[in-house]
């Protein structure tokens, strides 16, 4: 017997389907990078075929209504697990999803057109469940990115598969093989009642998921490089000041010697061509929870939070090797580019803004002292501490400094501070 006007429920179903399928469309076409946004909106087109075709076979009893009814729905949960694994990691499976999907046609047709409409039945839920169960653990998968609403994205698949399988277990337990009519007991209105529920939840969530992801996306552009891939100035000093502590904070400064040389002789092509290279060989040296950014021009730095000098020359130092034993190949010419370092650690002031200008102060001594190497910036106290604590710095043999005077302060460079300071403070 059944306790709701099951027909009005479908129509509700449709309804809120189309609604759905609409909004995904719409959003589609108004942000086209993000795919699954279409393949959602054709998902849930084909429910809506699937949930009309199936008002009609539960009117009029029609076996061929029936299988076109379920195919139909078969096909929307594959489109729907498609889009999840779509974005989970940017793929769309689209030949696995056309093998579930017709392997699933078949199975449950096959039945159907044999007579036995109630085995059909019970495999068609079996189907259904499988596919939503799969959907769920796709998003489960990727939760991190958002657990809340990604998690609860996730149970929504889960509890409507298990659903189906609810309806499955009614007809195995009624051994309804051969019904002739559709199936019309207690687990098909709880079926259709999580149903409604779960396709207006799963449609508000996948939207709300999705502007998440393109707010995210915008904020990753306003803090990134174009050229580099690293953070740009801006975000740099942002992240900067979330840092919850700023002792042991060490700044290092890199600007690329001769730059316009090469930017002049071999064009700028090869001139970005060496700054992503340059790029490239900071991000494999730091740390992760480091901050890497590229300030302007040729010019980089990268704040170690909780590290020794120690770490940071090493970081330095290998940055430079690497940097100064890659080559260029410009047209039918070979050359190669050096980088000048400075580097500051938070002592007296853990100011960043004073970080930044003692390290261009070192940074200028480098440039001034020959370039192609490594200066630490370093007061007359900061000379007693280190030879009390005997702080010498030891080096893997491939890492050793050739040119670099990594263990020698300098002392001067505090008297460069307060006019690069002032040409700092004003870049920033």
């Amino acid at each position: 017997m059944i306790l709701l006007d099951y027909h009005s429920l479908l129509m509700a179903l449709s309804f809120c389907s189309a609604g759905v399928a609409l909004t995904f469309i719409i959003s589609w076409l108004v942000s086209r990078g993000d795919r699954y946004l279409l393949v959602w909106g054709l998902g849930a087109t084909s429910l809506v075929v699937s949930i009309l075709a199936y008002s009609n076979f539960v009117v009029r009893y029609s076996p061929t209504m029936g299988i076109i009814a379920f195919s139909a729905l078969e096909i929307g949960l594959v489109l729907l697990l498609g889009a999840a694994h779509q974005f989970r990691t940017g793929v769309l499976p689209v030949g696995v999803m056309i093998v579930v999907a017709l392997t699933a046609n078949v199975v449950t047709a096959i039945p159907m057109m044999l007579g036995y409409d109630g085995v059909c039945y019970i495999v068609f839920n079996l189907v259904a469940m499988g596919i939503l169960v799969a959907t769920g653990w796709e998003y489960w998968r990727c939760r991190t990115e958002a657990p809340a609403l990604i998690g609860t994205l996730a149970v929504l698949y889960i509890v409507g598969g298990l659903s189906f399988g609810l309806c499955s277990v009614a007809l195995i337990g009624d051994r309804s093989w051969i019904m002739n009519r559709p199936p019309d007991d207690w687990a098909e209105n709880i079926n259709l009642i999580v149903c409604l529920i779960d396709t207006a939840a799963i449609g508000a969530l996948s939207l709300g998921l999705n502007q998440i992801r393109i707010t995210r996306q915008h904020k990753r552009d306003a803090e990134t490089d174009a050229l580099t891939g690293l953070f740009n100035r801006r975000a740099f000093f942002d992240h900067a000041k979330t840092l919850p502590s700023a002792e042991n904070v060490v700044v290092i400064v890199f600007d690329i010697d001769h730059f316009k040389q090469v930017n002049d002789c071999h064009g700028h092509q090869f001139g970005d061509t060496v700054l992503q290279t340059f790029a490239s060989i900071l991000s494999e040296a730091v740390r992760n929870g480091d901050l890497a950014a590229r300030l302007g021009g040729e010019e980089f730095a990268v704040l170690l939070p909780d590290a020794s000098l120690k770490t940071a020359l090493l970081v330095a130092e290998r940055v430079r090797k690497r940097f100064s034993e890659r080559r260029f190949l410009s047209e039918d010419q070979l050359f190669g580019s050096t980088v000048s370092i400075g580097i500051s650690k938070a002592g007296y002031s853990t100011a960043l803004d004073e970080l930044m200008v003692q390290a261009d102060a070192a940074l200028y001594v480098a440039k001034r002292s020959g370039r192609d190497r490594v200066i630490l910036f370093s007061n007359r106290e900061d000379v007693r501490s280190q030879k009390a604590e005997n702080g010498r710095i030891e080096f893997d043999p491939a890492e050793k400094p050739q040119r670099s005077p990594l263990a020698q302060p300098v002392e001067f460079a505090p008297r460069l501070a307060a006019q690069r300071k002032r040409r700092l403070t004003r870049r920033m």
